[in-house]
């Protein structure tokens, strides 16, 4: 039987009382019908040996959905992805995540006159659509990538769609050297569909029950902590627990116990010190829990520490990883900056899954 399109899914989800009607999401689901239609026509794709002296076809226009925290946007972006057969060529990955895999295949192309060139045209002759789920560009190194990765892209016909909670005129913000990424922003504008997914109904809240949060404790004290320990022996079943510091990516990474694939580590070990998503997505494979002690409150002076806070978070809900934590406030309430105030509303939905038992 022929796959269902994204528009049949969603409409189909709606009956059986999966998701609610939201014409917002509705709107974005017809472009995502459009891009599935566009992808799935029959058409030469990629580069084989009769195209060495062509250019690949057009991609179609990609889609950039963006807007607050718990609208959706993830989800239907799955939903497309998932309608999609394994014919047409297609990857879906955390941003952080490619980025990484990006920055590996440039160190091994050092020698490479346009190593961007090589490397997406091989990208091309294997996917014809590349999802990214939290396109949030905070990295000048990403940033000054960015520009050159996007043409490489419409050069070699790889449709591209994201989900982001920023509007693309607003990527990079205040970044520095931002002037050079604003090519980047052009491409965005020009080559994808942007659509605002807004509303006031966070999805991820459903749910109001104040026991869902049950596994973050507050305020930092004994009696937060007993509860971490109790937590960490019924996860673990009184198994045999060990304490030997972690070796992530030549770094040494402090454990308080590690049983049964539970990790708990301190606040200080996880995000004040030298850490980047690719330490975080190293401990998520190796793990399905995470506890985390003496997490402060953090303001415009935690900025390194709350970036990396923001990031763990990140990988952890991309992996599915649970998280229990102990903390000087409630997880809401958790950064007293400004800078970073939009960037923590999105951790705190986040937080707000990875926390239910």
């Amino acid at each position: 039987m022929e796959k269902k399109g994204p528009k049949a899914q969603y409409l189909n989800e709606i009956a059986n009382d999966v998701i609610w009607r939201d014409e917002l999401q509705a709107l974005v689901v017809d472009q995502f019908e459009r891009l599935y239609q566009e992808l799935t026509q029959p058409k030469t794709k990629g580069w084989s040996i009769t195209q060495l002296w062509q250019s690949p076809e057009p991609a179609p226009k990609g889609l950039y959905i963006y807007g607050s925290v718990g609208r959706g946007k993830t989800h239907l972006m799955d939903l497309f992805y998932d309608s999609l057969s394994t014919e047409v060529g297609k990857k879906r990955q955390h941003y952080h995540e490619f980025m990484l895999w990006l920055h590996h295949q440039l160190r091994n192309q050092s020698d490479a006159k346009n190593p961007l060139n090589k490397i997406f045209k091989q990208l091309a002759s294997e996917v014809q659509v590349l999802c990214l789920d939290e396109f949030l560009v905070n990295d000048i190194a990403n940033a000054m990538l960015l520009a050159g990765m996007l043409e490489a892209f419409s050069r070699y016909g790889i449709a591209l769609v994201t989900t982001s909670n920023v509007k693309p005129d607003n990527l990079y913000k205040d970044g520095l050297q931002r002037a050079k990424f604003l090519p980047a922003i052009d491409w965005i504008n020009t080559n994808m569909q942007v659509m605002h997914l807004n509303g006031q109904q966070d999805y991820r809240q459903q749910d109001t029950d104040a026991s869902l949060h049950e596994h973050w404790y507050f305020p930092n004290n004994q009696s937060s902590l007993g509860r971490l320990q109790e937590n960490f022996q019924l996860l673990t079943e009184n198994t045999e627990s060990f304490d030997d510091s972690w070796n992530i990516n030549d770094r040494e990474l402090k454990v308080i116990q590690f049983a049964s694939q539970t990790l708990w580590c301190d606040f200080t070990a996880l995000c004040e010190q030298a850490r980047n998503a690719s330490d975080y997505i190293s401990i998520a494979k190796k793990i399905d829990t995470l506890i985390i002690s003496n997490i402060p409150s953090m303001s415009a002076g935690d900025d390194s520490a709350a970036r990396r806070f923001i990031t763990l978070i990140d990988v952890m809900y991309e992996a599915e990883v649970k998280i229990l934590a102990q903390a000087a406030c409630h997880y809401k309430m958790i950064y007293q900056g400004k800078k970073m105030t939009f960037e923590f509303e999105r951790a705190a939905s986040r937080l707000a899954e990875l926390l239910i038992d």
